[in-house]
């Protein structure tokens, strides 16, 4: 077998290294100073009007003593951060619902709310706008336990139950 020999021969490399390290920065330079100037001449995302409503959304949200009343009783019985809590996650604290007359609103006048402490419940008496008497309600309910909304309940599961919490709508009146 016949061995080659290979020759190494010398590259001519430019001698100018810091040319290209200066083409390089000089680039990366106006490319910076692009970027730099296309995001600083952007308009801003939001415009005058989209500010305005935004403003004006959080001057209309319901106020307490304005457009309802809450009234705590019996506070003895349940922390009152527990029932606000469980009160936050059954969406009795979502007042701008509660305050909606249309169709797909809360339209209620009042919610009155009584503690079953054997079983750990909620009982929700809800009276809506135009009610005619203590009679005229909807119910619901709480299982602080589960954590779950309770359904199918009787008018007289919340008889001789202590009130523990009580929602009235002003704007109403």
């Amino acid at each position: 077998m016949k061995k080659f020999y290979f020759k190494q021969r010398a590259v001519n490399k430019p001698k100018l290294p810091y040319f290209t390290l200066i083409i390089a920065v000089i680039i990366l330079i106006i490319a910076i100073a692009s970027l730099l100037f296309v995001f600083h001449n952007k308009p801003s995302s939001v415009s005058h009007s989209e500010t305005s409503q935004s403003s004006s959304q959080v001057h209309n949200q319901p106020r307490e003593h304005k457009d309802y009343r809450i009234q705590y009783s019996n506070s003895s019985l349940i922390k009152r951060s527990t029932l606000n809590t469980a009160l936050k996650k059954a969406g009795l604290f979502d007042f701008n619902y509660l305050l909606n007359t249309s169709d797909d609103g809360g339209n209620d006048a009042k919610i009155l709310v009584y503690y079953n402490q054997a079983n750990q419940q909620l009982i929700f008496k809800f009276y809506q706008n135009g009610y005619q008497s203590g009679m005229d309600y909807q119910i619901g309910g709480y299982d602080l336990q589960k954590q779950t909304g309770i359904h199918g309940l009787q008018p007289s599961a919340f008889n001789s139950l202590p009130l523990v919490y009580t929602w009235e709508n002003l704007q109403t009146k």
